[in-house]
């Protein structure tokens, strides 16, 4: 009866969703619900923490200066509100993850502390 029992939790807990599911690496999942809360609020200097410079938009590489000036292009209201209900996509080759808003991508890769918004392009 035990063994059932026991059996049956064990089930119950591999069964139960966990938050953050659709993300894979726990460690993307806080990263990611904070660079959400600095885009949405306009904080640019936080994005820009989170932000690995020289960063790659389009095709110019920006350094943090540029990124700063542009960063209410990058994060237009159409970017927020995309961002806000996006799903990121785990590359299988390597530590990053995608997002894609519309015709653009945004790239977050892992680094020695931890993950960073690296590049934005178009998607091909």
């Amino acid at each position: 009866m035990k063994l059932l029992i026991a059996t049956a939790l064990t089930l119950l807990v591999a069964m139960t969703p966990i938050k953050g599911a659709g993300i894979k690496d726990e460690s993307f999942a806080p990263f990611w619900a904070q660079f959400k809360t600095a885009v949405a609020s306009k904080n640019k200097e936080a994005i820009a923490a989170m932000t690995k410079f020289p960063f790659e938009y389009l095709s110019d590489s920006l350094t943090k200066a540029d990124f700063m000036k542009k960063c209410d292009a990058i994060f237009s209201a159409k970017v927020q509100r995309c961002l806000r209900d996006a799903k990121p996509v785990k590359a299988d080759d390597r530590d990053s993850y995608s997002v894609f808003c519309g015709q653009t991508i945004f790239v977050f890769e892992k680094g020695n502390g931890g993950y960073q918004f690296t590049d934005v392009g178009e998607n091909d």
